[in-house]
């Protein structure tokens, strides 16, 4: 995308967040990452399409299948108490989400995300490339929503890059609200953020955004 088709479809501040994050990730020990931090009510999440199911999926049986995560990510994700959720079509996977509850430890910033008791945490979304123009999303949403409805939770929160307006539109369709801004810049051991506490933080002692009560 051209620079002027880039500033016409993000905004200015977008915009620049976006530069900055790419510019920071050429630099070794330098990042930049500006999220938007959304919630999707389960009243906007779809219905399950025919045909299709969604059902847990336990570290054993995620092994015999292929996805975008890797063993060893999929063992971390597992220990640190992530739950996931496969979306069938038929017999054929067609994408996974990992949902989690009370906190999250985000992979790319130091950051630890205090959740509400009403809601969980969705993160790794995958849609197998040949199945992301199909029903694979509504499919994997649906079986969130019916994930969440059992356990009496009411919305699902995440965090999406400011640019990324391939993911920010979908949520949008299912009425997602923003809860706030999350930005962390990282310069060697040290991290910046803004929108969690410490403001200052070294690695290895994550900042906390506390989303209770949002």
């Amino acid at each position: 995308m051209a620079l002027g088709e880039t500033w016409r479809a993000l905004g200015t501040a977008t915009t620049l967040s976006y530069a900055i994050g790419r510019a920071a990730a050429r630099i070794p020990g330098v990042s930049w990452h500006r999220y938007r931090l959304i919630a999707v009510p389960l009243s906007g999440m779809p219905e399950m399409p025919r045909g299709h199911a969604v059902r847990e999926l336990s570290a054993d049986a995620l092994k015999t299948l292929v996805i975008d995560a890797p063993l060893q990510v999929q063992a971390d994700r597992f220990a640190r108490g992530l739950i996931c959720l496969g979306a069938f079509d038929g017999e054929a996977l067609v994408g996974v989400n990992w949902l989690a509850r009370g906190q999250y430890d985000e992979d790319e910033v130091n950051v630890r995300f205090l959740i509400p008791d009403d809601a969980a945490w969705d993160t790794g979304l995958w849609i197998r490339e040949d199945r992301r123009l199909g029903r694979a999303f509504a499919a994997l949403w649906a079986g969130t929503g019916a994930w969440l409805a059992e356990r009496g939770l009411t919305r699902s929160l995440s965090r999406i890059a400011d640019y990324n307006l391939g993911s920010l539109r979908p949520h949008e369709r299912m009425g997602s609200a923003t809860l706030g801004m999350l930005a962390a810049a990282r310069f060697g051991a040290w991290q910046i953020a803004a929108g969690a506490r410490p403001a200052l933080a070294r690695t290895g002692t994550p900042a906390v955004c506390d989303l209770r009560g949002r």
